[in-house]
């Protein structure tokens, strides 16, 4: 991956695309938007969609960056606009063990990736979200797989599903970037 200017980084929560982007970051030195900064108003509020498509769009036509985030109502755009996209395919056992490491660890707090005002505690809103995580594996890849076929001439595309096919592609990346 050279002369990258645009990476796309979707999956499941807890898959690990805040991470992996923090870890392109380190290597690329492109700006990292975590969209679900600009999703979520404090107190983990959802927007106005029509405000956020904007704001998410504002984003992709940047000239640099790493998007991680979901959503599929406005992925394609963001899939337009990327050189690379990394599709997060993971387990969703991994995913749960994730989530609830990190809420453990933040527990109170803001992530690094979290939205300001949005602090890790629990609530009833767990209950959709833990929903969502445990349904995506059935309804949001064969879709994302779907729309990355139609780009699959003009993309880079990688589809991982595990750790260590994100530590083999991080290497490989090292070893050519620079």
């Amino acid at each position: 991956m050279k002369n990258i200017k645009r990476i796309a980084i979707i999956g499941n929560s807890g898959s690990g695309k805040s991470t992996l982007a923090k870890q392109l970051h380190k290597i690329y030195n492109l700006p990292v938007y975590h969209l679900d900064q600009y999703f979520w108003k404090p107190n983990w509020v959802q927007p106005n969609p029509d405000e956020y498509k904007i704001i998410h769009d504002q984003l992709c036509d940047l000239d640099k960056w790493i998007i991680d985030g979901v959503n599929l109502r406005i992925m394609e755009y963001r899939i337009q606009r990327a050189d690379v996209i990394i599709f997060l395919d993971f387990p969703r056992y991994l995913c749960f063990y994730r989530i609830f490491k990190r809420f453990f660890k933040y527990y109170g707090k803001e992530t690094p990736s979290s939205p300001k005002g949005c602090v890790e505690k629990l609530s009833w809103a767990l209950i959709p979200f833990l929903k969502y995580v445990w349904n995506f594996k059935n309804k949001y890849p064969q879709k994302i797989k779907h729309l990355l076929k139609q780009y699959a001439n003009t993309k880079e595309i990688y589809i991982l599903k595990s750790q260590k096919e994100i530590d083999e592609m991080l290497e490989k990346i090292k070893k050519t970037a620079l």
